[in-house]
C-alpha cells in the first residue's frame, strides 16, 4: 500500500516537471519532420541501405511503414530517447539530494526501500512510455498522410526484402516496440544507479551517456569483439528481430535474459547505495 503511494508520489514529480512534456514534445517534433521529409522526397533508402534505383511495384509509403523506418534508422532508440531517459532519470534521486528535499523525504515513515522502488518504477513506466508514445505516435501520422497497406522490412542477415501484411504488420510493430521499450527501461535503470551514486543530476545524465557512447565504440573496435555480446548497446537492437519473415524467438529470448540483466543488477546496486548514502547524509 505504501508502495503505491509512494509511486503517485513519484508520478506527480515527473508530472510537474517541463522536461517529461519537453520530452514528449520533441519525440513528436522528430516524427513530424520524419513524416513529412518521407512525404516530401519519398522514403531513405540510403538508411535502409537499399539501392536509390530500387523499384518496386504496388504502394511503398503506408502508415505501418514509418513506425518501422524509425526503429529501423536507430537514431531515436540509441541516441534520442536514452538522452532524454538520462536527463530525466539522472534527476530523480540527485536532484532532490542537490535541493535538499532528499532528506526531508527520509524524515516521513516510509522505508528506503520503499522510496527506491518506487522511482524505478516510474522510471521504467517513462521510458516505456516513451518508447510506445513514438510508436503510436508514428503509427496514427503515418495512416494520416499516407494511409493503409502492407510492410515492406529488410530481411535479416541476407539481403532481400520481407513483405508482411498490413495485420501481420501491427503485430510485429506491437513486438517491436516492446522488445524496444525493455530496452529502454534498462537505460532508465543505468540512469537511475548513477542518480545514487552522484550528487549532481547532470553528472548522473552525461556519465549515463557516456556509458553508452564506450559501449557503441567498443563494438567498433575489433580488439574487444569478445566484449561483444555483453554490451548493452548489442541488445538495444532486439526489436530488429521482430521483423524477419520467421521470428528469431531465440535471439531474442538471448537478448532478454541480458536485457534483464542490465535492468535488475543496476537497480540492486541503486538499492545497496542508496541504503547506506541516506545513513551517512
Amino acid at each position: 500500500m505504501r508502495l503505491l503511494v509512494a509511486i503517485r508520489i513519484e508520478l506527480r514529480k515527473l508530472a510537474a516537471q517541463r522536461a517529461t512534456y519537453v520530452g514528449f514534445g520533441a519525440l513528436a517534433l522528430l516524427v513530424g519532420l520524419f513524416v513529412w521529409g518521407t512525404w516530401r522526397a519519398g522514403p531513405p533508402l540510403k538508411a535502409w541501405s537499399v539501392p536509390e534505383d530500387f523499384i518496386v511495384a504496388g504502394k511503398l509509403v503506408t502508415g505501418v511503414l514509418i513506425p518501422y523506418v524509425l526503429l529501423e534508422m536507430r537514431v531515436a532508440l540509441a541516441v534520442f530517447i536514452p538522452l532524454l531517459i538520462a536527463t530525466t532519470v539522472g534527476g530523480s534521486v540527485a536532484g532532490e539530494r542537490k535541493s535538499g528535499t532528499l532528506r526531508t523525504l527520509m524524515t516521513r515513515p516510509v522505508s528506503r526501500g520503499v522510496v527506491l522502488s518506487a522511482k524505478l518504477v516510474v522510471a521504467w513506466a517513462y521510458a516505456g512510455a516513451l518508447t510506445v508514445f513514438m510508436g503510436v505516435f508514428a503509427l496514427i501520422l503515418g495512416y494520416a498522410v499516407f494511409g493503409g497497406g502492407d510492410l515492406l522490412a529488410l530481411e535479416l542477415d541476407a539481403p532481400g526484402l520481407n513483405i508482411i501484411a498490413e495485420q501481420q504488420a501491427w503485430l510485429r510493430l506491437a513486438l517491436g516496440y516492446g522488445l524496444a521499450a525493455v530496452a529502454m527501461m534498462a537505460v532508465a535503470s543505468l540512469a537511475l544507479f548513477l542518480s545514487v551514486l552522484c550528487d549532481n543530476p547532470l553528472t548522473a545524465a552525461g556519465l549515463t551517456v557516456a556509458v553508452l557512447l564506450v559501449c557503441a565504440v567498443l563494438k567498433q573496435i575489433p580488439y574487444f569483439e569478445w566484449l561483444w555480446p555483453y554490451l548493452l548497446t548489442e541488445h538495444i537492437t532486439v526489436h530488429t528481430r521482430a521483423f524477419a519473415s520467421s521470428v528469431a524467438w531465440a535471439d531474442i529470448g538471448r537478448s532478454g535474459v541480458y536485457l534483464a540483466g542490465y535492468i535488475l543488477i543496476p537497480a540492486g546496486l541503486a538499492a545497496a547505495i542508496f541504503q547506506r548514502r541516506d545513513i551517512l547524509c
